[in-house]
């Protein structure tokens, strides 16, 4: 049986650490169940803005299994590997269950990261977070939809091609290019599955319905809860913020997303776990 992942963004991880009795009730929760804590680097570089809720966060993620994900460009990148079959299981850095660490010793070293390699790279980060931002959004005026202001199957189905092609393009041109020229020696006519690319699409999808869709500005912190968003296909729960987890569940209701994807918000899982 495979490992079973359960997934926190950064809100709900200072929200459940900080409380001494839902913190109590997560990890009875996650013994119980089996389940492996993942957090990720961006949790980390959201954390380190927060010193004062270090030793919350930090006590409760080595109190119970932990894993730290792979960023998001290794997870495409072995989506990459694996085409045309699809990956399945989520691509983990370090899993706390797999050495012999005592707690202090995990706890040294998240802080170690947190001081250094973390807060050097929110710093970068922060940065290209505004422009990328700006990029999305001035790409709006040129993408309208054509009839009574509602975008069609087809023009949602145009912007993820371009959206997801071109994010793929950045790292993996050879791969799009290589499997471009086999798809037309071959003559068929679907050329790349986009859906197999499941944390770029997630992206791309949150991107149409919330700025596209919605018409929603966005601010530069949006950029990091898309990011966080590739994790949710791989995982068996993610605990999003509400406006995340309202996002997920239009996915799911609306057939957006090629699969079901596992989520909910905050105060759904503190009555799961404390009934």
């Amino acid at each position: 049986m495979g490992k079973r992942y359960l997934y926190l963004d950064t809100f709900a991880s200072v929200r459940v650490a900080s409380d001494a009795a839902l913190a109590s009730a997560a990890r009875a929760y996650i013994m119980e169940e089996n389940f492996e804590l993942v957090h990720s680097t961006m949790n980390l570089m959201e954390l380190s803005s927060w010193p004062k809720r270090w030793p919350e966060v930090v006590s409760f993620l080595c109190s119970v299994p932990f894993c730290i994900a792979r960023n998001t460009e290794n997870i495409t990148a072995l989506e990459v590997a694996c085409y045309p079959n699809e990956l399945t299981a989520l691509p983990i850095g370090f899993c706390s269950s797999d050495h012999s660490f005592s707690a202090d010793e995990l706890r040294d070293a998240i802080y170690l990261h947190l001081k250094g390699k973390i807060a050097n790279f929110t710093r970068e980060y922060r940065g290209s977070n505004k422009e990328t931002l700006q990029s999305i959004l001035s790409k709006k005026k040129s993408f309208l939809p054509e009839k009574s202001g509602k975008y069609s199957s087809v023009e949602k189905q145009m912007f993820m091609q371009s959206s997801v092609l071109s994010m793929l393009f950045t790292d993996h041109g050879d791969f799009l290019r290589s499997t471009l020229a086999s798809a037309l020696a071959e003559g068929r006519k679907e050329v790349i599955n986009i859906e197999r690319f499941k944390s770029f699409y997630i992206q791309a999808l949150a991107i149409f319905v919330e700025y596209y869709i919605q018409k929603k500005d966005g601010k530069p912190s949006d950029m990091g809860d898309i990011l966080q968003l590739s994790l949710v296909p791989y995982v068996d729960l993610a605990v999003l913020d509400n406006e995340r987890n309202n996002l997920v569940q239009r996915f799911n209701r609306d057939g957006l997303f090629p699969g079901p994807l596992r989520a909910c918000s905050l105060s759904d899982f503190s009555s799961m776990i404390t009934r």
